[in-house]
């Protein structure tokens, strides 16, 4: 195309709201092409049949494969490429392709280039432990194979290699343990994890706690004679915090008794996000049970946004929880803040994060808002939505982080997020999350404890893992008890002892 043409297409494919993909009914071609249209057009509708208002074909030619695009006042735009005779195009070949058809169609490439999955880090992590190659070799090979631009790669790269130190040596027998609590006061509008708003009367805590104490022994039992050795401990939600400072109590005391809290654990981590349902009381027996990092997620620090969202607390709340949480003693904080929030501007967000920064908490992590399946948003809107944020405001995002002494120690994508964003985790030096970081490399078994709480089962010799995963509806969790532990037990002992 001529560069006459490149820009006729792109102010045509701009006003575009309907396009039909024409293509073979593939799944991962399929897959990959609708993901990669989304990436230029998050508020389009893509279809695979019916009329539209564009349309991306998609067929065989000789020698190759044929793309081609064709819209209103705009010309039939075609790109043929040589693929190996005789040899099946896998689905990454033809996402490289048809991300090079779509950054000529719309003539401006994608930051992350080809790859359209949440864990591009992975990628640069198999480079550096799997290939040897050095942090500089690995960002130069993810701009090469899959056109991710110099900073995404230098991005990747650099967490890759600061992750080094917490995921190694690999040891099949060390595994880190979730606590699923999915238990709230209230449902956020963008929230889409199932979780359960509690009653007045507490009976829907008092039923699940007794079914998960009953797990957390049996599941303590079976790890010691698996002769596994627990790394890192993390309660999350959900809220946990909704629990009474008893039942806290008593959750802390079966996990010590069943040795899933031990003193040479790398990490224990506890969500008290919301202040309203976190009290010095709560806090004094987390310390004491050996809690040494604390989520406080505010998610905005402008209360009109909070309101908007569902969250029952204002910016003060969260400033007067986190000194009682520093008076305590705990020597690790982690908050929250997402990005997009009730239409939010750069601005005001960047006033949420100074904020937050004035507060020094050791980890802060910074989401896209992504609307997803199960959230208020996408059932009142689909996941359309304003882009309100560029390249340009992640950053200056980074920029104040990296000035204010915080360095990016895990990330991941969401589909459809805001801006086309990451999710990012920053620390201040020497205090990473270390859960999070073994939970994005995946190269550690991961036991879910409760209701909602996936595991991965992870084979260091083969570098594979199987997911074990259970049901999702404390209702059901607290209907069929000793079933649905039964049920994990089994599937953690299979996977445990599979050949893989």
């Amino acid at each position: 195309m001529t560069t006459q043409a490149k820009e006729t297409a792109s102010e045509g494919l701009s006003r575009v709201k309907t396009v039909c993909l024409v293509m073979p009914d593939y799944a991962p071609w399929r897959t990959a092409a609708r993901e990669l249209l989304m990436a230029y057009l998050p508020n389009g509708d893509i279809q695979f049949d019916g009329g539209a208002d564009a349309a991306i074909r998609v067929t065989d030619a000789p020698g190759g494969l044929k793309v081609e695009a064709a819209m209103p006042e705009c010309p039939i735009a075609e790109r043929i490429f040589e693929v190996t005779a005789g040899q099946p195009l896998d689905s990454e070949r033809f996402k490289t392709l048809f991300y090079h058809f779509l950054k000529e169609l719309f003539n401006r490439p994608l930051a992350w280039g080809s790859l359209t999955g949440i864990k591009p880090v992975k990628i640069a992590h198999h480079y550096m432990a799997g290939e040897g190659l050095n942090r500089q070799q690995a960002g130069d090979k993810m701009m090469r194979v899959y056109d991710v631009s110099a900073k995404k790669a230098a991005l990747a790269a650099g967490i890759a290699h600061r992750e080094m130190p917490i995921v190694y040596p690999l040891d099949d027998h060390r595994v880190s343990v979730y606590v699923g609590i999915p238990i709230c006061p209230a449902k956020c509008s963008y929230c889409s994890f199932v979780s359960t708003i509690a009653d007045k009367k507490g009976v829907l805590c008092a039923d699940y706690l007794q079914g998960l104490i009953s797990e957390i022994r049996q599941m303590g039992a079976w790890m010691i004679k698996q002769q596994l050795r627990v790394d890192t401990l993390y309660i999350g939600g959900g809220t946990p915090s909704v629990l009474s400072v008893r039942q806290i109590e008593r959750l802390l005391a079966a996990l010590k008794k069943s040795r899933l809290i031990h003193s040479k654990l790398r990490e224990f981590t506890f969500e008290a996000g919301r202040p309203e349902t976190t009290t010095p009381e709560k806090l004094a027996v987390l310390k004491a049970f050996g809690v040494d990092r604390l989520c406080l997620n505010p998610q905005s620090m402008n209360d009109e946004t909070l309101a908007a969202v569902g969250r029952f607390h204002t910016a003060a709340d969260i400033e007067r929880v986190y000194r009682q949480i520093r008076g305590v003693g705990f020597g690790c904080v982690n908050m929250d803040l997402i990005a997009g929030l009730n239409q939010e501007t750069p601005a005001q967000f960047l006033t949420s994060l100074d904020r937050v920064v004035a507060m020094r908490p050791e980890n802060l992590t910074v989401h896209s808002l992504a609307i997803k399946k199960g959230s208020r948003m996408k059932a009142a809107g689909g996941h359309r939505y304003t882009q309100l944020y560029d390249a340009a405001f992640y950053d200056q995002v980074h920029q104040k982080l990296a000035v204010a002494g915080y360095e990016p120690y895990y990330m991941y994508r969401q589909k459809y997020a805001q801006g086309n964003g990451e999710n990012i985790g920053y620390c201040l030096t020497g205090h990473p999350g270390i859960y999070n970081t073994l939970m994005m490399a995946e190269k550690q078994t991961i036991i879910g404890v409760g209701a909602g709480s996936s595991g991965k089962v992870y084979h260091a010799q083969t570098n594979r893992f199987n997911k074990v995963f259970t049901v999702k509806d404390i209702r059901t969790y607290n209907q069929r008890g000793q079933q649905v532990i039964d049920q994990k037990l089994a599937a953690y002992q299979a996977y445990l002892h599979a050949k893989v």
